[in-house]
């Protein structure tokens, strides 16, 4: 991995083609993007952004071979590798995973908010399309129209915090493989002192506050956001709390487990955790003798 890892990042080119056609494998997306996060923390952001420039051109070959519109290329560079390769020039300057953290959620807030009034505009073709998509699944599951126009209140959130994640993942890729070239070891510290913040914590508690008394979706759709990033906290302070105490791996195995097969329960108790530890040292009780 180490050898792939500096050969990938050693010409900007290299890693836009992997970026590039990974993009074209259901999944593997992701690990494109952390392609070029890493090559943003090795060789700087000009060298990243040289590298998205060369697997967007290979995202619109592959599009006009296969006969696709030449503006999906564009679109994927915009929601797949920008906010991955801004965050690691942040990252690469400030730091500071936390930070990095906190600015990705404050953009999904704004992202959420620039969708929300985008329906309030009149303007859902793209909700439209999507909710159709899912229809058949909503049927199946005997839900009704008020079901369909609480989809419709959360979607922007939903979608803008499908976008936050995806970028920090990546960067979590990306640090990763950046950590096993210069400090192994180094991304699993910066992931267990993960901290979203009081501020944070706390507009997320209103928004809670303000959803239960008004009823009003925006705040669930904002709600959404939130929780994604808090719950990133969530799971930092279990890893920290296991590694303190020497867990068995098979722990963090389950927590994993349950946040793919039952990520509408595990997400928001991970959130919650999130937003206690910012006001509990929870993670200094995870000391062996506290």
């Amino acid at each position: 991995m180490k050898q792939f890892a500096e050969w990938v990042t050693g010409r900007d080119y290299r890693a836009g083609i992997f970026a590039g056609a990974l993009a074209l494998i259901p999944l593997l997306g992701i690990l494109g993007s952390g392609l070029l996060v890493l090559t943003t923390l090795k060789r700087g952001g000009w060298a990243g952004w040289g590298a998205t420039g060369v697997a967007m051109l290979v995202l619109l070959v592959a599009g006009q071979l296969g006969g696709s519109p030449a503006v999906a290329g564009l679109i994927a560079a915009l929601v797949l590798w920008a906010p991955a390769v801004a965050l690691a020039g942040l990252l690469r300057r400030a730091g500071s995973l936390s930070l990095c953290v906190q600015v990705a959620i404050v953009s999904g807030l704004l992202l959420a908010g620039l969708l929300g009034a985008s329906l309030g505009q009149g303007n859902a073709g793209w909700t439209a399309r999507l909710l159709e998509g899912l229809r058949p699944y909503i049927a199946d599951s005997g839900a009704g129209d008020e079901v369909m126009q609480v989809m419709i209140g959360i979607l922007p959130g939903a979608v803008a915090g499908s976008v936050m994640i995806a970028a920090l993942l990546a960067l979590f890729i990306g640090m990763s493989l950046h950590a096993v070239l210069v400090s192994p070891g180094a991304f699993g510290t910066a992931f267990r002192s993960l901290r979203v913040g009081r501020v944070l914590a706390g507009l997320a508690v209103m928004m809670m506050v303000a959803l239960l008394f008004t009823g009003q979706l925006v705040f669930g759709s904002l709600l959404a956001v939130m929780t994604a990033g808090l719950s990133l906290q969530g799971l930092a302070s279990i890893h920290d709390m296991a590694a303190r105490r020497r867990w068995p791996p098979g722990i963090i195995g389950v927590v994993y487990v349950l946040l793919i097969f039952m990520m509408g329960i595990a997400g928001p108790l991970l959130a919650s955790l999130g937003v206690v530890d910012n006001w509990i040292e929870i993670r200094g009780r995870g000391q062996p003798g506290s």
